[in-house]
């Protein structure tokens, strides 16, 4: 097992099972390489702290806060994460061993009464910091201190999911619980894990928790929802197995997976189909898709107007993802694509805790020069001339 210390002042504090580093600038990472799969700080060790894994496969992150273990697997090259064991509303969390960590992440404190569509709740009791460039499925855990029970209103573990911080309110991003979870065992109400079921970039949201799904029937039960390059096109199919006063479908997309416009709409026919033998296929060809990646959603609209989304499916375009910034992480200067300079309106590079590093109204010429700024994570706010904003995260290591 090989790794190092990140930060000029690296480790705080270490007890028989955690070592704790500093969550503020110069900011302490564990960094593990790419041989490293599994075990790595063995059975009931973690971080307390921020870790950095090379390598594409799914890793779990052992990470943890305040004397919990609460792991998080990505499998995104480079990608950095930590475990915060607070209220995301708050945000800010101390480590009893010594040490102030009362530093936010970029974008916090995170409100938890703003949620998006089909959301009934999120945590007030924890929160992941999850940074990366690469798409990827997002695994969470929870134990007994997470109240699950409490989160669901003692509803099924068919309701739990996970959100994301868009930067305005939680985000669902579907997923499913896993039959053996990050600990080793059977997932349950009171210890276990579940997985996003697209390949999300880490980077579209400020930070990641558990969420409760609102109930209520679906307007359709949808058996799949894919999608696939063909040429200069993408190419969406979806197969329902009943449909209950159904109305139609509308087809959203997005770049960022956070703003959503209709690209179409499909009229729903499969009304009283009540089996997957007597299933009913769609299908939807987006002609004009943007270079880089597409995500993809339908809206399930019944005839009383009410409405569901679908999972997303991402299609990316030529093989190769839209980078807006570049390179991230950086050591001396930050550059943006030819989209976002000769849209911009302006930019605002804020630290940790919300100072401004570097703010330009126009133009920003060849870039920032991040060189004399302290390593860490970063909020960049770009304005464009349409009226529409993008933040992301920036991480400065050398």
């Amino acid at each position: 097992m090989l790794f190092f210390w990140g930060g000029s002042q690296g480790v705080s504090a270490q007890d028989n099972s955690a070592i704790s580093t500093k969550r503020d600038s110069p900011m302490g990472i564990v960094s593990f390489g790419a041989a490293v799969t599994s075990g790595v700080l063995g059975e009931g060790g973690f971080i307390d702290g921020y870790i950095k894994k090379a390598g594409s496969d799914a890793f779990i992150f052992p990470v943890g806060d305040n004397g919990a273990f609460r792991p998080f697997s990505v499998g995104s090259d480079q990608a950095i994460g930590a475990y915060y064991g607070v209220n995301p509303a708050v945000a800010v969390t101390s480590n009893p061993t010594g040490g102030d960590y009362g530093v936010l992440p970029a974008g916090g404190p995170f409100n938890t009464n703003n949620l998006g569509e089909g959301l009934a709740a999120v945590s007030t009791r924890e929160y992941w910091d999850i940074n990366g460039t690469s798409p990827t499925r997002i695994t969470l855990s929870w134990n007994g201190n997470s109240a699950v029970n409490a989160l669901l209103s003692n509803g099924a573990l068919s309701k739990l999911t996970i959100v994301g911080w868009d930067g305005n309110k939680w985000v669902n991003l579907p997923a499913s619980v896993d039959d053996t979870s990050l600990f080793g065992q059977a997932s349950t109400a009171s210890s276990g894990s579940l997985t996003t079921l697209l390949d999300i970039v880490p980077d579209v949201y400020n930070v990641y928790t558990l969420g409760a799904l609102r109930d209520g029937a679906l307007p359709v039960e949808l058996v799949s929802f894919t999608g696939a390059a063909r040429e200069r096109a993408s190419y969406l199919e979806w197969v329902t197995s009943e449909e209950v006063n159904s109305s139609h479908f509308e087809i959203e997309r997005s770049d960022d997976a956070k703003s959503w416009r209709q690209i179409g709409s499909v009229d729903a026919r499969g009304e009283g189909i009540a089996t997957p033998a007597t299933s009913v296929q769609y299908s939807f060809t987006d002609e004009t898709p943007v270079g880089g990646n597409n995500f993809y959603r339908l809206k399930m609209v019944d005839r009383d107007e009410t409405f569901a989304y679908s999972r997303i499916v991402n299609i990316a375009m030529d093989g190769q993802p839209d980078w807006a910034v570049y390179p991230n992480p950086v050591a001396d200067k930050l550059f943006f694509s030819s989209y976002i300079k000769q849209n911009l309106a302006s930019a605002r590079l804020t630290d940790a805790v919300g100072r401004t590093m570097y703010a330009s109204h126009g133009e920003s010429g060849e870039g920032i020069d991040v060189s004399r700024m302290p390593p860490g994570l970063y909020l960049l706010k770009f304005s464009f001339t349409d009226g529409l904003s993008k933040s992301y995260k920036v991480l400065i290591n050398r």
